[in-house]
């Protein structure tokens, strides 16, 4: 018997009531909110901006993090929003194909779709669900620390929130990543930037040259490939707009600065050699909205749990990887999954620090695999050690179920 919702048993157990603190509402937090409230968890997340707003653009989610979404019951919601990936081809910088792969044979072994789609509109789908399953999300509450015995989360404006077990899913630049190592703790700068823009196909459509890059009924990832430099290309929203990162030396973004607008001249500079069907479309980079983002990740951490083994890291606060890993919102669904199932299995509050031992256990590994291959094809495709090279090193965590791997895992007591 696995039944697992709403407070039921669990292989022959009562699933224990608990409350769960989530600091963070991205897609991380939002994971881990509707994972915990599926087992019947109390769930409360302390978000600290005030409003939502849509940040980010393209993202790609593997089978690993489509299952989860399927199981959620959230297939109607993200295919409206999203569109599957059927190809990837490599190409030279002067416009040669390099290598093509069937992703459309890939997904159909691996049993799961694997999608492309914008992050905000990914978000609006998981708040959607959060939203619908009752979680409460406290808006404008930025937490300035934490009480690890507790545990506590405690606000700038001195509110305490109190829990049987907290997750930090404060991002990238996480504060509590910071109070867990006794230090201010940046991301690690990549050395690169990437420029970032969604261009609108209408624009497009009368250069007869550029009608492969805008087949909406077979969704292709484009990556031109250099010295130096890489671009991925993919169309997104229905084919209305083309999503395009381009990754370069760092030039106007720094430790003050991580994201910053520039002018398309610019990009078009920096490019004006490549492949004549780019540059045609750097022509119509947004002069409003195309913006450098400074590329870091993290060294992989020893450990994401506190001190006394109630509040743990998840998401990018843990794991921030480079976007050639494209598993960066993946890794963050799993997360969730795995702290839910974890929890799930514990008979008593006293088992908690052993629950998020096995999280540590399980999850650190897969994610320092994922976040080295990461810089090993963003230097693979821009040549750094010897000539720009195709092809994709992570296709191998794709395929994952997380669930499965978070019962198996052995509980110490």
């Amino acid at each position: 018997m696995t039944t697992d919702t709403n407070g039921q048993s669990l292989n022959g157990h009562q699933i224990l009531p608990l409350d769960v603190l989530i600091v963070g509402s991205g897609i991380g937090g939002l994971s881990a909110a509707i994972a915990c409230k599926g087992k019947g968890f109390s769930v409360t997340i302390l978000e600290s901006t005030p409003k939502y707003s849509h940040v980010g653009a393209g993202i790609f989610l593997g089978g690993n993090a489509t299952k989860v979404l399927l199981d959620w019951g959230l297939e109607e919601d993200v295919r409206q929003v999203s569109t599957d990936l059927n190809n990837n081809k490599f190409i030279s910088q002067t416009g040669e194909i390099l290598s093509s792969a069937d992703y459309k044979t890939l997904s159909k072994e691996i049993g799961y779709p694997l999608l492309q789609m914008h992050r905000a509109d990914l978000h609006d789908v998981l708040l959607k669900k959060a939203l619908s399953l009752g979680i409460d999300i406290k808006m404008g509450q930025v937490v300035e620390k934490y009480e690890v015995q507790t545990p506590k989360a405690i606000t700038t404006d001195g509110k305490v929130y109190e829990a049987d077990v907290i997750f930090a899913a404060d991002g990238y630049r996480s504060n509590a990543r910071s109070q867990l190592l006794g230090r201010i703790d940046e991301p690690r700068p990549s050395g690169n930037s990437a420029y970032r823009a969604l261009i609108s196909t209408d624009k497009l459509k009368h250069y007869p040259e550029l009608a492969p890059f805008l087949n909406w009924t077979d969704q292709t990832n484009w990556v031109w490939v250099g010295e130096g430099c890489h671009v991925v290309l993919y169309l997104l929203r229905h084919g209305t707009v083309l999503n395009i990162v381009l990754t370069q030396a760092a030039k106007n973004v720094n430790d003050a600065n991580y994201v910053v607008k520039v002018d398309p001249a610019e990009v078009i500079e920096r490019y004006k050699e490549w492949d004549p069907r780019l540059v045609t479309m750097l022509q119509h980079l947004p002069k409003d909205n195309t913006l450098e983002w400074r590329l870091c990740d993290m060294e992989p951490m020893k450990t994401w749990v506190f001190p006394h083994g109630k509040i743990a890291l998840v998401g990018d606060a843990c794991h921030a990887v480079l976007p050639s890993a494209a598993q960066g919102a993946g890794m963050a669904i799993e997360d969730g999954v795995a702290v839910a199932e974890l929890l799930a299995r514990v008979k008593s509050k006293d088992e908690i620090p052993a629950a998020l031992k096995a999280y540590d256990e399980l999850r650190i590994p897969r994610c320092a695999s994922i976040m080295t291959g990461a810089r090993g094809d963003a230097k693979r495709w821009q040549g750094k050690g010897g000539k720009p090279a195709s092809g994709v090193t992570s296709t191998w965590s794709w395929e994952y179920d997380v669930a499965g791997a978070a019962r198996e895992i052995k509980l110490e007591e």
